[in-house]
């Protein structure tokens, strides 16, 4: 008896995959009726194909048949008066056909669904479409393709710290820079720029805020989790992030390498974006998105040097790719 129950698992284990797939929607048709009509679909071996037909009119359909093209017939109905649900198993993989034979002389619309309940895992991504004549090019080849099927989204940090010398009377230069990549794939990100220990006030009160969005469910939202606050901000969530001029502050610019040096120099520089005088600032950005940039950083502090800490939170959104099977004519 252990024996057989022991079996039953083992089986259950090996087709529960196969049984847990959902039925996928191939085709939704609904037409008027003129003599024959016919529907060309492609379908995987093991697939079970769930046909549903329904004359709109409450009229009679004279038959409907499902073939393996050309001429393989495996199933049939006449005299439809009412709604038909059949499910069919696919034999090979291959072309078939759903033909809809009217009768009498009054206009008829039918309708019929088809799924597909993809009999093994790798034939889930299958493309179901014949876009060829196949009368014109009967034989064909199984194929398989790389494509995209979405994006993971997701937030990559880098951090820097540095020091930006006093001018100590101006016997020193008070500047100084920190370079940074934005990684492939950016499609937005944010910084937080913060000097001395106003930073780690800031961190604290927006840790505060996002436990308060997240409470809202909000969050549910989002293609991923945030796990801090300067995330959540460059994902877009609605969030008032700290910012101050209070206490010891720089100057700083966005930069390539040949505007920072023009930077260090006291000389006109180009940038995406300056602020002056600020203790904590936070900005989400649309641009650059790729590439390696400096932030330009200028003291006016004569005596004491200070640290500037600098966090970014890039958006990644990487394509996913999964392999699909479709059928190619033989010209």
């Amino acid at each position: 008896m252990l024996k057989q129950i022991l079996i039953g698992l083992f089986f259950c284990a090996i087709l529960s995959p196969v049984m847990a797939q959902t039925a996928i929607s191939v085709a939704d048709q609904t037409f008027k009726m003129d003599g024959q009509s016919e529907f060309m679909y492609a379908f995987a071996e093991g697939d079970q194909v769930l046909l549903t037909v329904q004359e709109l009119s409450k009229r009679t359909i004279k038959r409907i048949e499902f073939l393996q093209y050309p001429d393989y017939l495996i199933y049939q109905a006449y005299d439809l008066d009412s709604v038909l649900t059949q499910t069919i198993d696919i034999p090979r993989t291959g072309v078939y056909m759903v033909r809809v034979s009217e009768s009498g002389w009054n206009t008829k619309v039918c309708r019929f669904q088809i799924k597909r309940i993809p009999g093994r895992l790798e034939s889930k991504r299958f493309d179901t479409r014949v876009g060829w004549d196949i009368r014109q090019y009967p034989n064909f080849q199984v194929l398989k393709r790389s494509i995209e099927v979405g994006k993971k989204i997701e937030t990559l940090p880098s951090s820097g710290n540095l020091q930006v010398n006093a001018s100590k009377f101006f016997t020193k230069r008070s500047v100084n820079a920190w370079q940074f990549t934005l990684p492939p794939n950016t499609t937005q990100w944010a910084y937080r720029l913060s000097v001395g220990q106003a930073g780690q006030e800031a961190r604290k009160q927006d840790s505060q805020k996002l436990t308060q969005v997240l409470q809202t469910g909000s969050v549910k939202l989002l293609a991923t989790m945030p796990e801090t606050a300067l995330a959540a901000f460059a994902l877009g969530m609605a969030i008032d992030m700290t910012v101050s001029k209070a206490g010891e502050d720089v100057e700083y610019a966005i930069v390539d390498y040949d505007n920072w040096t023009k930077f260090a120099a006291g000389k006109e520089f180009q940038s995406w974006n300056y602020q002056g005088g600020v203790s904590v600032d936070v900005q989400r950005r649309y641009t650059p998105l790729q590439g390696t940039w400096y932030f330009a950083l200028k003291s006016d502090n004569l005596v004491d040097d200070i640290d500037v800490q600098i966090e970014i939170e890039a958006v990644v959104e990487t394509p996913v790719f999964e392999t699909e099977t479709y059928l190619e004519p033989l010209k």
